[in-house]
């Protein structure tokens, strides 16, 4: 994309010496997070998605891509971005997708505040049954989200 004449004054990347990096992989991309929530509310309806879609449809690509110096993306150029990701993320594994949909839906939970790492898991070193439990549950419903993301997948068949 670099390469296509696309200037979108980057407010996430370049660091204002012709550094032109963009980011490489779905995990470097910046989500909002309230889209994210979304997608999992659609799911639990049992609707089946097209998980690099619907990743694309959380990157908060004003953010990531818009300034204010260079003016704020119109709706065809968050298109051009979505196509250019589209294309380069094609081969991504589902499975890489869901996990990612599923940390960025577990961040979106504690940032919420509906899930919390007490002040005593945050101390490390302190050994509780308490705090595995605690660990155990977050990891439990990220596992949970990741496969119900899974079972979502569309597939070209469906």
């Amino acid at each position: 994309m670099s390469g296509s004449g696309f200037d979108s004054g980057s407010k996430s990347y370049g660091n204002g010496a012709g550094d032109t990096s963009w980011p490489e992989t779905p995990d470097l991309l910046v989500y909002r997070l309230d889209l994210v929530l979304e997608v999992f509310n659609h799911i639990q309806t049992g609707a089946m998605v097209d998980l690099l879609d619907s990743l694309l449809e959380c990157v908060d690509w004003r953010e990531m891509f818009g300034s204010d110096a260079s003016g704020f993306l119109r709706r065809e150029q968050i298109d051009e971005l979505k196509r250019y990701y589209a294309a380069k993320f094609a081969g991504v594994e589902p499975y890489y997708l869901a996990e990612q949909l599923s940390t960025e839906l577990m961040t979106a939970l504690m940032a919420s505040g509906e899930q919390e790492f007490s002040p005593e898991l945050k101390r490390l070193g302190m050994e509780q049954p308490e705090l595995w439990q605690e660990i155990r549950t977050f990891f439990s419903r990220k596992e949970i989200a990741t496969v119900r993301l899974m079972l979502a997948q569309r597939t070209n068949a469906g």
